[in-house]
């Protein structure tokens, strides 16, 4: 059973950054620890600027799949545009654009657990990204559905300035995360 959560259009660069805002809310809202949901938002983010940049536009929906554990956040992402020409090439990561092409896709694949593109010369293009809600994670019930949508469609998306603060707070995070790594793993080295 699939729950229709939240739909965003992408009409103007800054729907990219409420994308990628709601895209953090909902994983919070399902159970995401905080690196899953900097993967989700992240891996939204990317492919929402793409759609912008390439296709002028398109839309990203939200929604809840299966109605027991484990459940799935499905996040498609649409357009009306071009089409992506060689998709093989850019997923090998051997395509080279100057404008950076490819790369969205590419993170996305590493970002989510599964990634799916459907894309024609003149048609468009549908990726469709999915990612197991946590073990942890209470089944989500379609009473709490309707609370989540209730929440998301009243809380207003912060501004292009915030949004910042909060990616470099989870930046700054990830490199913390890193060099403590780093550090221990020299010293189990040593």
């Amino acid at each position: 059973m699939s729950n229709p959560l939240l739909t965003v259009a992408l009409r103007y660069e800054q729907d990219v950054v409420v994308a990628r805002q709601r895209a953090r809310q909902i994983s919070n809202l399902l159970g995401f620890d905080g690196q899953d949901q900097t993967r989700i938002a992240t891996a939204v983010s990317e492919i929402a600027c793409n759609v912008y940049r390439y296709a002028g536009g398109g839309k990203v929906e939200f929604t809840l799949d299966g109605d027991s554990s484990p459940q799935l956040l499905v996040v498609k992402v649409s357009d009306k545009g071009p089409g992506i020409a060689d998709v093989a090439l850019v997923l090998s990561g051997q395509y080279r654009s100057n404008t950076g092409m490819g790369i969205g896709l590419i993170g996305a694949h590493r970002l989510m657990d599964r990634v799916e593109i459907r894309t024609a010369p003149g048609q468009g293009t549908d990726i469709t990204l999915r990612k197991l809600l946590p073990a942890r994670a209470s089944l989500v019930t379609p009473a709490q559905v309707g609370r989540m949508i209730q929440e998301l469609t009243t809380r207003p998306p912060v501004g292009p300035n915030e949004e910042l603060q909060q990616q470099n707070q989870e930046l700054i995070r990830a490199l913390t995360e890193l060099r403590e790594r780093q550090d221990e793993l020299m010293r189990l080295n040593h």
